[in-house]
């Protein structure tokens, strides 16, 4: 599992997660072969939003889970969890980036892979919405696992 910590500010923090679902949603209905997004969840609490939905990889049968839990800090600041996991295919479940990584290496990889696609997707709106973002917290890449693997592996 992968997850990050942002800080959005600006005067439309509180229209995030009308945005993000309706971008979701189109990008849903514009998939050529329904692959891309499904299932968009969601809940409202009481002081906290989560949205949830599958993203389905573009070379494999896999479907990975994304989490995001909106806070509202105050009128114009929200904390955003992002949260993602699931997506292993074949023997050793790996996903297809870090397989990637194991196989042609970081340099053929680079800052990319699910939870860099999922959070490219959330700057996009906050982008529209003219949101300064701030990375609070972020897990560890994929690398430090691909590398490991490695080591256990094949030496």
């Amino acid at each position: 599992m992968k997850a990050t910590t942002l800080t959005l500010r600006g005067e439309s923090a509180h229209r995030f997660a009308d945005a993000f679902v309706d971008e979701k949603a189109d990008e849903s209905r514009r998939s050529l072969n329904k692959r891309g997004v499904r299932n968009i969840h969601r809940y409202e609490g009481t002081d906290v939003t989560q949205i949830a939905y599958e993203r389905a990889s573009a070379h494999l049968d896999s479907w990975l889970l994304v989490s995001l839990l909106l806070e509202p800090v105050d009128e114009e600041t929200a904390t955003l969890v992002v949260m993602l996991g699931g997506g292993g295919e074949g023997p050793f479940k790996l996903d297809e980036v870090t397989l990637k990584r194991v196989l042609e290496g970081e340099e053929a990889v680079g800052a990319t892979g699910r939870l860099a696609t999922v959070l490219k997707d959330v700057r996009a709106v906050c982008e529209l919405l003219d949101l300064d973002v701030e990375t609070e917290w972020e897990s560890d890449a994929d690398a430090g696992l691909a590398e490991k693997f490695v080591a256990e592996i094949f030496e």
